[in-house]
């Protein structure tokens, strides 16, 4: 009798570690900051992956990482931004990053993918079929909490808009820096997607990149 409860004790045990470690955050490597295509090269390169033709090659946790910290990240030993922040404030646009293995939240301070979901939701994302068979798709959300002073310049999302032009440009010349494609898209599913974050009130989807390897 006490060797079938620890045996049960045992599976349950088990089972929950594999749960746990399903829905585990992911701590990204350090992004790429040496090498890569030439500024001016990629400026004139630089275009948006086409609709018909969108790649769908995996994107490598250090690929996604370069990324990303391209977006938002800290540059001049931690003095600056990559991108122009208001006051130097931390952002206040959010990035979550969606994939078949689930939903995460990129926290740019710790440099990790804090996970909302280990269900596949790309299908919640928007209707373009390219879209929900993309390896990475990108979401950018406007965080009214942490404007600050900003916020009285923000009516209609005006500010975190020209924050989130600047951070996708990065992110297009970044990746294509990678042989990564991009496509900036305003189209999305605002309520699905609010619903799939539980996103607060005031928080609103700007828009989606998805990205994938030529």
């Amino acid at each position: 009798m006490i060797q079938r409860k620890l045996f049960c004790f045992g599976i349950l045990f088990l089972f929950f570690t594999i749960t746990q470690s399903l829905r585990a955050d992911v701590k990204l490597p350090d992004p790429l900051k040496n090498g890569g295509t030439g500024i001016f090269t990629l400026l004139e390169q630089r275009a948006s992956g086409t609709r018909n033709a969108f790649p769908t090659g995996k994107i490598s946790d250090t690929e996604l990482a370069t990324i990303l910290w391209a977006a938002t990240g800290l540059n001049r030993s931690g003095k600056g931004w990559t991108v122009p922040m208001g006051q130097g404030k931390k952002p206040y646009v959010k990035i979550y990053a969606v994939r078949p293995d689930g939903a995460y939240y990129y926290d740019w301070n710790t440099h990790t993918l804090k996970t909302i979901t280990d269900k596949n939701i790309m299908k919640e994302i928007n209707n373009d079929g390219f879209v929900q068979s993309s390896p990475v798709v990108l979401i950018f959300v406007s965080d009214p909490s942490e404007m600050g002073a900003m916020a009285r310049f923000n009516e209609g999302n005006a500010v975190a808009s020209i924050l989130t032009g600047a951070m996708t440009q990065d992110i297009y010349l970044a990746a294509d820096s990678l042989g990564i494609s991009a496509r900036y898209m305003v189209s999305l599913n605002e309520d699905k997607i609010k619903n799939a974050f539980g996103l607060k009130e005031g928080e609103v989807p700007l828009c989606i990149m998805p990205l994938g390897k030529r």
